[in-house]
């Protein structure tokens, strides 16, 4: 990264809250190096989060995310740098309680134990005793129901995890989360699994939480979702910090060149406007329709390109496919 990179990095948008300028970050990690062996996963890296807002982490795969995401959550020292919760230093990696009442990280593959039920995986090793010093299991129940109603988590605290769908697995581990006392939730791509319908409401819910006072650290690989829930975005490239810009001001072009490298953009205009026009495509497809899953599909694929076809669950892409290899019958449209 150059130094004009890293000075080209915009200060944190001021808050439309009311709060001052001076109030501390919810974490701040800077000067971050983290090295595996050979491989520097983390080089100088850096993140500012400010109270209430939402704030995005995207790079390709391999930019960093994940280390950064173990960093402050605590599961790994890093080599050099800092981090600070509240302008406080974090604590030692060995004080686990005092870093779950700072920070929680909602992974995409779920920690719930399935075969516990709601209340019992949000107590876990925290069960109320009675007098004989057993689980006091209607004790436990009555603070799960507390804890949901609290958070508008509509499950019934006796079900069954294992029983839950994904989206509803999601909030109870937020719940989980915000009964230690921590106010800073990181979602690592937690729409990869769940439908749009089930992404509306998830966005819903951080929303609300946002005006409750929790902050959010938003990993995700689809842009769309990073303009739609976020205020402030960062970029990671080859384990370092390209840049922090509030969502707004940041269009997706600029976005994708920082991820990508201008290098690369630059390759793939040339690309484009070097194709041939006259090659017959391996695969065409014009103006496709089910009648009820997808409609006016069109896309072609040249000879030995890899081409992506992305969208959230339940929103066609596989009906689409079905469709060109002929496991599906469209209403109308063509593929040659």
């Amino acid at each position: 990264m150059s130094d004009g990179e890293r000075a080209a990095t915009p200060a944190p948008a001021p808050a439309d809250d009311g709060r001052a300028p001076s109030d501390p970050p919810v974490v701040e990690a800077a000067g971050i190096v983290k090295r595996f062996g050979p491989t520097v996963a983390l080089d100088g890296a850096r993140i500012t989060i400010r109270p209430g807002e939402t704030h995005a982490l995207v790079g390709r795969n391999g930019a960093g995310k994940s280390t950064l995401v173990s960093v402050l959550t605590g599961l790994q020292a890093p080599d050099q740098g800092t981090v600070t919760f509240g302008g406080s230093p974090a604590p030692r990696l060995a004080d686990r309680d005092a870093w779950r009442q700072r920070v929680a990280c909602v992974y995409q593959k779920s920690t719930i134990i399935p075969t516990l039920t709601v209340a019992e995986n949000l107590f876990l090793n925290r069960h109320d005793h009675g007098r004989s010093r057993l689980i006091s299991w209607q004790g436990v129940r009555r603070r799960a129901q507390e804890l949901l109603s609290t958070w508008s988590v509509d499950v019934d605290p006796q079900t069954p995890a294992g029983d839950l769908s994904v989206e509803q697995r999601q909030f109870v581990e937020i719940a989980r989360a915000l009964s230690f006392g921590a106010r800073f939730i990181i979602l690592d791509e937690p729409t990869a699994q769940l439908d749009g319908a089930a992404i509306n409401r998830l966005f819903d819910r951080i929303r609300d939480l946002q005006r409750q006072g929790v902050t959010f650290l938003f990993i995700s690989h689809h842009l769309q979702e990073v303009y739609e829930i976020c205020d402030m975005v960062t970029v990671f490239r080859d384990a370092r910090h390209i840049v922090t810009a509030p969502v707004a001001e940041l269009p997706r072009t600029e976005l994708v060149a920082a991820m990508t490298g201008e290098a690369a953009i630059d390759r793939l205009q040339e690309r484009s406007s070097s194709h041939d026009t006259t090659v017959t495509p391996a695969l065409s497809v014009r103006a496709l329709d089910s009648g009820a899953t997808y409609g006016d599909v069109s896309f072609q694929v040249g000879a030995g390109e890899i081409v992506g076809l992305a969208g959230a669950a339940g929103s066609g892409r596989t009906e689409v496919a079905e469709t060109v290899v002929g496991l599906r019958a469209a209403t109308a449209g063509e593929v040659e």
